[in-house]
Parts: C-alpha cells; sequence; structure tokens
C-alpha cells in the first residue's frame, strides 16, 4: 500500500482566515492565521535576562510572554555574556509559537521564504535542495542565484525552482530583498519592543507552501482574493491546468464543504477507521500517546493477518493526524504487538514511506520489543488544540472533579463526645463511659437545662444518627439491659430511704400526740380560762411540727449528694445493716 496523492484540492475562506488542503478526498492538513504572535513574524526585541546556567536569554517581545532565545540562536561567537546585555536591542524572528505557559522561542537567524528562494540575509552562501537530483539543474540554478544575489546574504534554492527560468528566479529574489530592506529601516526607526513584519496573507502563503502539481481546484469566498490568487498563478506559471472558484452561496465556505465537521473530529481523542479499528490520541505537556486498537475488525483469516492490516492502517491514519492536528515533539505510538520479523519490517516500511510528505520531516525510531515506536517531529506553530479549543474552568484541563472530603478533626470529636455524655443521649458508641462517669447525677442536673438547648440537641440527633448505623446490634441490646439493671437498683435504693425518712415522721408525730394528749381536759374536770397555757401547747405543737420538718429537710439535704456518687459496694453493706438495725431498736 502506497501512500500516493492522486487529487489536491485547497479551500481558502479568507473570512475566516482559515485554509485546509484536502488530498484524495480527506482534509490533511490546516493553515490558520490566528494568534498574538505567529511563525516567521519579525520583532525588535530588547534583551531582559541573560543567564549562563541555562545557556539561554530571555526578550520582550511586546507580549505578555518572554521570548527564549538560545545561545545557539545568536550568530556571533564567544560566551553568552560577551554576545548579549541587558537592554540590548535585537532583531529576532519566531521559530515556534508559544505553547500552553511557555514563550515563543526566537532566533537572530532571519529567514524571508518565497515561492522559489529562501532569503538568509545574516548567512552567506548558496544552498540547494536536496530534491532536486539532476547535477545539471543544480549546477544552473546555483549559477543562477551566484549572479543576481548581493554580497553578503545567503540564499536557498527550493524544490519549487526546478525548471523555472531566470526571471522567474530573479523577481523572486527582488521581492525578498524588498521585504528585508523594509525590516531594516523599520527596526532603526521603531523603539523596542515592536513588531517589524509579518506574513500576514494567508492566500499568500497557502499557494506558496500548498499548491503543487497535483493541485486541480482552489476555492475562495472573496473576490478580492480571487483577483490575487489568479495574478499569482499567472506570475508562477501555475496558471495552466488549475481550476479557481469562487464561492457564492449564503453558507460560510467552511460548513458547505463540510470542513467544520473536521476541524470537530480533529479535536476528538478517539478516531475510527474505515476496516472498524480505532486510534486514541492523548497530548501531554511533555509528549503525544496514541494507543492502536483492532476494534470490530475480525474479518482476515488469521490473527497475525488481522493484526498486520490492522496496524498498517493505522500507520497511514496516524501520519494525516500528525499533520492534521499539527503535532509537534515527542510522539510514542503503541502498535498491537506482532510475532513475525516479517510484519514488523512491512509494517515500518510502511510508516517511512508515510511520512515522507510531511514537511516537518518526523524522524522515526526503533520498534522495541513490547510494539513501541518512538518519532520525533518538529514543531511548525500552535496545535489545532490549542488554536480551537480551551482549558475547561471546571476541572481545569484535568477531565475529572475531585470531591470534597470532609475530614473529621480531634476537636470536632472530643466535643461530640463531651456533648453526647452530657445530654445522656442514646448513642451506641458512648453509653458505657456515660454511665460508669456518674451519668444519673449529670442528667438529672440537666433537666431544667433541657428546653433552651434545643440546637444542640438537634445537631447532637443528626450525628446520632451516622453513629447508630456503624454500631453492632448485638452490643446495644446487651447496653440498654445493663442500664435497665442500674435503673432498678437506683430505684431500689430511693425506697430505702424515703421509707427511713418515713418512720422518723411517724415517730416524731406520735410523740406530738403524747404531748397533746396530756394536755387535753377531762369531761368532768372544770374550764379554767387559762391563756398561757393554751398558746404554750400551740407553741409545743408548732415546734414539733417544725422540728420534723427539719428533721427531714435536713436528711434530704445531707442525703442528695450521695445519689450522684455510687459508694464502694463494702460501704454499702454496712449501711444497710445499720439503718436495719436503728429500725428495730426504733420499734
Amino acid at each position: 500500500m502506497k501512500n500516493e496523492i492522486t487529487s489536491q484540492k485547497i479551500v481558502i475562506a479568507e473570512r475566516d482566515n482559515i485554509a485546509a488542503l484536502i488530498e484524495n478526498g480527506r482534509v490533511s492538513e490546516f493553515y490558520v492565521n490566528r494568534g498574538e504572535i505567529l511563525l516567521g513574524d519579525v520583532y525588535l526585541a530588547q534583551v531582559e535576562n541573560v543567564l549562563p546556567s541555562i545557556d539561554a536569554a530571555f526578550v520582550n517581545v511586546g507580549s505578555d510572554k518572554m521570548g527564549f532565545l538560545h545561545a545557539q540562536d545568536v550568530m556571533k561567537k564567544g560566551a553568552l555574556q560577551d554576545k548579549l546585555a541587558p537592554k540590548q536591542k535585537l532583531v529576532v524572528q519566531v521559530v515556534k509559537e508559544p505553547t500552553g505557559h511557555k514563550g515563543p522561542r526566537v532566533t537572530t537567524e532571519i529567514s524571508l521564504p518565497g515561492r522559489f528562494l529562501v532569503l538568509m540575509p545574516n548567512e552567506a552562501g548558496i544552498n540547494v535542495s536536496r530534491k532536486i537530483s539532476t547535477v545539471k539543474e543544480r549546477a544552473r540554478l546555483k549559477s543562477i542565484v551566484s549572479l543576481l544575489k548581493p554580497v553578503g546574504v545567503g540564499v536557498i534554492i527550493r524544490t519549487e525552482a526546478e525548471g523555472q527560468s531566470e526571471a522567474d528566479i530573479q523577481e523572486d529574489l527582488e521581492i525578498l530583498l524588498e521585504k528585508w530592506n523594509g525590516i531594516v529601516t523599520s527596526a532603526e526607526t521603531v523603539t523596542a519592543p515592536a513588531l517589524l513584519y509579518r506574513d500576514q496573507d494567508l492566500l499568500y502563503r497557502v499557494i506558496r507552501e500548498a499548491c503543487t502539481e497535483n493541485t486541480e481546484e482552489i476555492i475562495v469566498d472573496t473576490a478580492f482574493a480571487m483577483n490575487r490568487l489568479q495574478n499569482l498563478l499567472q506570475t508562477w506559471h501555475m496558471n495552466k491546468d488549475i481550476k479557481v472558484t469562487l464561492y457564492k452561496g449564503t453558507e460560510p465556505l467552511l460548513v458547505a464543504m463540510d470542513i467544520h465537521k473536521e476541524i470537530k473530529a480533529a479535536l476528538q481523542t478517539k478516531v475510527n477507521m474505515p476496516s472498524g479499528g480505532y486510534l486514541y490520541i492523548q497530548t501531554t505537556e511533555a509528549l503525544t500517546v496514541i494507543d492502536v486498537n483492532s476494534g470490530k475488525f475480525v474479518s482476515s483469516a488469521t490473527q497475525d493477518e488481522t493484526i498486520l492490516k490492522t496496524n498498517i492502517e493505522a500507520v497511514h491514519e496516524i501520519a494525516r493526524q500528525l499533520r492534521l492536528r499539527n503535532i509537534g515533539g515527542m510522539v510514542i505510538v503503541d502498535f498491537i504487538d506482532m510475532t513475525s520479523r516479517v510484519d514488523k519490517l512491512a509494517m515500518m516500511e510502511e510508516l517511512e514511506l508515510a511520512l515522507e510528505p510531511d514537511k516537518a520531516k518526523p524522524q522515526v525510531g526503533q520498534l522495541s520489543d513490547l510494539g513501541l515506536v518512538e518519532l520525533t517531529r518538529h514543531r511548525q506553530g500552535q496545535a489545532i488544540s490549542e488554536i480551537f479549543a480551551k482549558k475547561c474552568p471546571h476541572c481545569q484541563g484535568n477531565g475529572y472533579i475531585m470531591e470534597d472530603i470532609k475530614y473529621a478533626s480531634a476537636t470536632a470529636d472530643g466535643e461530640y463526645r463531651a456533648k453526647a455524655a452530657k445530654m445522656k443521649l442514646p448513642l451506641s458508641g458512648f453509653k458505657k463511659a456515660g454511665n460508669n462517669n456518674g451519668g444519673g447525677q449529670k442528667f438529672k442536673n440537666n433537666r431544667n437545662d433541657s428546653k433552651p438547648k434545643t440546637d444542640e440537641t438537634e445537631t447532637l440527633e443528626e450525628n446520632v444518627e451516622v453513629t447508630v448505623e456503624v454500631t453492632n446490634p448485638s452490643v446495644t441490646a446487651q447496653e440498654e439491659m445493663q442500664a435497665v439493671a442500674d435503673n432498678k437498683k437506683k430505684k431500689g435504693r430511693k425506697n430505702t430511704k424515703f421509707n427511713k425518712n418515713k418512720v422518723k415522721e411517724t415517730v416524731a408525730q406520735e410523740t406530738a400526740d403524747a404531748e397533746l394528749s396530756s394536755t387535753v381536759i377531762p369531761q368532768e374536770a372544770e374550764i379554767e380560762p387559762v391563756i398561757e397555757k393554751d398558746a404554750e401547747v400551740k407553741t409545743k405543737k408548732e415546734k414539733a411540727v417544725e422540728k420534723t420538718e427539719e428533721i427531714s429537710d435536713n436528711t434530704e439535704v445531707a442525703e442528695t449528694p450521695k445519689k450522684g456518687r455510687r459508694p464502694n459496694r463494702g460501704s454499702k453493706a454496712k449501711s444497710r445493716k445499720t439503718t436495719k438495725k436503728k429500725a428495730e431498736n426504733e420499734e
């Protein structure tokens, strides 16, 4: 299977600054002129900082991101401190557009591309493209350029110059020299940082880079673009077999040609292949990973044949996706594992052929034992995901949102335990601690305070629901039975104390009745009007009643604090015996 280009079409939407190259009925590459800093821009920059530790300097090009200038990209010889100094002005060109949090990479080696030539103002010499293989043609082109170019200027002869006349080459060289003179004049008049030159004409750039002998049709969306396109094709002698069309529809040109669907598909992670297999393409900050899967492709007779066909089909789709998405840097491809060495060689040979038309010149490494292939591709401008997509404001590009984890602190746990013990709530986790630490006294004292603490009780009840779900039912049943037994013991103690007080009250009442009976007058005795004695009798009655009340009050006051404490077992037995003996003696 060879990756031959049989038909080619170019769609240029100047209103949107987007162009698309369609090869064999499928979009293979996008050209976009968007952004603050573009590839090939020439700036008058100012050196901000020189860092010998990384052998580089940072220059200000008028953007919020500083330009990175490596020592190898500076034309002069010697150490970096001798070449550059802070606040120095330089004419630099952007060789790598800003990506992510990185700024643009710049160089002092200026190059101005044309249709047939590339002008290198700061270099000397003439170089010819390697694709021009004829020795006679290489010598002819080199002799023409050596006679035309000024002294001290370097020129690279492009592949498109093959077979062109001396007049066409001279005209292209004059256009490039005029551009360079304009850059030099602007650098002397403006203040740094400033933009000196930009190839703003998308039409000129696309025709220069993409138009070849296989191009059949070029479609534009404005009349002004139509006129300039016809002039360019006539100047470059390319108007013989190319059809030029002006789009006059009501819809946008990219929508009418279904280019917008290709842009959306190029932003997806999964890429489906015609046979049923698919690719997973994921780009990170460091590299791009491509995973090959067979999917539903099962039409082959054997497993090895299925794997080979899937890998070869994936090779051509990967070569297309690299150009379409403008992926640069390190790329790792995980092919399906193959056992046959012949199949591995066939796949690697097909990969080299598929990547040959790519102008970014990918460099392919070896196939590892795990079926991984490493390749590097020169970064040219921004990737399509950086132009047409932006990070999610919620997940910041991670692809997931982390849930809020509510961690329990040590202080909150202590406060919860203290409140649970104080309110005597039926918490299974804290019942034993509440019963052993004098819970009866605290519960009695907090009866009056239960009304104003409604908010606390509500919050604690909510927490109770959480703790009850975790407890063991058997443990809670045993604790409840223990609590019932403790309550019965307390009730028994209260009844004995109550009977003791009642006995004292009955004894005091009998003594008072005895005294009153002695003062009662018999029926046969005469009544003597002695008021003082009656008053004394009344006072005695009152005193007897008061004494009994005082005795009962004192006994309650003295015994109430004993209810909160739990006496030792030995003291309990002794106190019970003494009370029984006292009751028998009094009877």
